[in-house]
């Protein structure tokens, strides 16, 4: 099993006062007292209350992305991926319930509160947004059992680290949370909880779960990553072989200076190729920006702005200049100068891009997984091409867009494919672009992530579907004609999912991290495109004093 929860066993409350050395936790506690520890608890339960009656305020965006596996043979030990599902909603709590409000095509969507089911059901968004709280109404020291286990830290925040339980007779509606609460030592907030639900009889089908909060606001720390996972059913039933594993991420919470929350950034790549900036004065092609008709501003800037109001498109930051680095580098190697031309990325999880106008738009998810700049130029040049050869919307398209009612319509509205024919004629052009590029001789990589995005595609084709282009595949792309076998240990064809792009839940800004790449021990620790566990780096944010948060706490 994923998580191993201890459990204190033959006690019923816990100690009546924190270990010798312990922070007190009341700000206005005396240095160097003790604290009673039932009145500690209080102090979390009131927080924990805090924040859902702030929740209520908001209606952020939550995502979650499923990959499902299946039971290899008999006798042939470990699974294997058997599918993926995707949700994209907009979060609502209301009472003591979760609530969801799917964009536009997420047709496969079944509105559901209830966690446990008399009869086993498909994997539902619902059912795994569950764990971005241990417990709504009835968290309380009346309703489960308490009990200290040591100090933490994590990242920089010091936490004391709880075992929690539900009491035999607890009010809980037959369900309750079971496992392990990390809590600041500041403001008595819950940042992280690892562990499962518990209910009569249909306890096998919780799923065991790893939730995190990011501070965001002052004393506000909120829901912003579920890791899922149920990888041991404990029985051969098939109604209990429910394997997958998930991650859901919360963002859209649109409240104004909000800060950097994580530390470890880090570009594409650590030596972006620069071209001198000297060769852009030979540079002899020059196009238009747009026509005759062309305004000062552009029409699709209107559906980007639309799209970041909406909470699809991260707004303009540091990875859009990465991006545009790179597209500078073809452009200017080319000679080619084409105002107005730049990126922007759109925050959602499936390997998507596409153009529309001169914007080019890479999906978060695609981020990712690309292995090195090399990649990212070969994207880049595809959608540059369509530009070149004039493939894009009209602008009356593009301005009827962004006056769609709801950010529903618009998500369902954008539509970015092209024909057959096109394709191939962007493919082409794209092929001449890197021959002429600082990239040119890194194709080979390039080919690598296209044999194995081909070598995936039928596991993760809800991964794979362009929702506004077309499908993410080989044929967005050309491969080098020979490609060695990619597995030797320092190569890596593609990465897995949230390996490079981190999204500020409070202002949805992105940023790319640092961390370096862990050394592998063999092949078969390469996991291209799957998901894997978060592991966010937890720090508080530096308010002075004598400010106060947005929700006036």
């Amino acid at each position: 099993m994923f998580f191993a929860v201890v459990l204190a066993t033959g006690q019923d409350s816990a100690p009546t006062t924190l270990p010798p050395g312990a922070a007190h936790i009341a700000p206005a506690a005396p240095a160097n007292k003790g604290i009673v520890f039932d009145d500690f608890i209080d102090s979390v339960v009131l927080q924990e209350r805090r924040l859902t009656d702030s929740m209520r305020s908001f209606k952020p965006i939550i995502e979650t992305y499923i990959q499902e596996e299946g039971v290899r043979p008999r006798f042939q030990a470990g699974i294997i991926p058997n599918g993926d599902d995707y949700f994209l909603s907009r979060l609502e709590l209301t009472g003591d319930s979760l609530s969801f409000v799917p964009f536009a095509d997420e047709e496969t969507w079944k509105r559901t509160e209830e966690f446990f089911v008399q009869e086993p059901a498909p994997l539902s968004q619902a059912a795994l947004a569950q764990g971005l709280f241990p417990d709504l109404g009835h968290f309380d020291r009346q309703n489960y059992i308490f009990e200290f286990v040591r100090w933490d830290v994590l990242g920089e925040v010091r936490c004391a680290a709880l075992d929690v339980r539900p009491r035999e007779h607890s009010n809980t509606k037959n369900r309750g949370f079971v496992g392990r609460i990390w809590v600041e030592d500041q403001d008595y907030s819950i940042v992280r909880f690892t562990g499962t639900f518990t209910s009569t009889g249909f306890a096998k089908r919780a799923f065991h779960f790893d939730s995190w909060r990011l501070n965001v606001q002052r004393n506000q720390w909120m829901p912003a990553y579920v890791y899922t996972e149920e990888s041991n059913p404990h029985d051969l039933d098939l109604a209990h072989r429910l394997l997958f594993r998930a991650q859901t991420k919360v963002w859209g919470y649109d409240l104004q200076n909000a800060r950097d929350h994580l530390e470890n950034e880090k570009p594409l790549t650590d030596n972006p190729a620069r071209v001198n900036s000297r060769q852009q004065e030979n540079s002899r092609e020059v196009r238009p920006a747009y026509g005759d008709d062309e305004t000062p501003y552009p029409p699709e800037d209107t559906v980007v702005e639309r799209a970041e109001a909406a909470g699809l498109m991260a707004p303009e930051g540091d990875v859009d200049q990465i991006l545009q680095t790179v597209l500078n580098n073809l452009l200017i190697t080319n000679d080619l100068d084409i105002p107005g031309v730049r990126c922007r990325v759109l925050l959602t999880t499936p390997l998507e891009s596409f153009v529309m106008g001169r914007t080019i738009v890479v999906s978060r998810g695609l981020l990712d997984v690309l292995p090195d700049e090399a990649t990212l130029a070969a994207v880049l040049a595809h959608e540059l091409a369509h530009v070149l050869l004039g493939h894009t919307v009209s602008p009356a398209y593009l301005v009827g867009i962004a006056q769609s009612s709801s950010d529903s319509q618009i998500f369902a509205a954008l539509d970015f494919h092209f024909d057959r024919n096109e394709e191939k004629g962007a493919n082409k052009k794209a092929q001449e672009v890197l021959s002429k590029s600082p990239y040119k001789d890194q194709l080979v990589n390039v080919g690598l992530f296209l044999q194995t995005l081909d070598a995936r595609s039928a596991r993760f084709p809800n991964l794979l579907h362009g929702r506004f282009s077309e499908d993410f595949g080989s044929n967005r792309l050309f491969a080098s004609p020979k490609l060695p076998k990619a597995d030797r240990l320092n190569q890596i064809s593609a990465l897995p999912l949230g390996s490079r792009i981190v999204v500020d839940p409070w202002s949805d800004r992105i940023e790319m991290l640092k961390s370096k790449p862990i050394r592998l021990a063999s092949p078969a620790e390469k996991i291209p495109f799957e998901v894997t566990p978060f592991h966010p780096y937890l720090k508080r944010l530096d308010v002075p004093e004598n400010s106060h948060n947005a929700t006036g706490q």
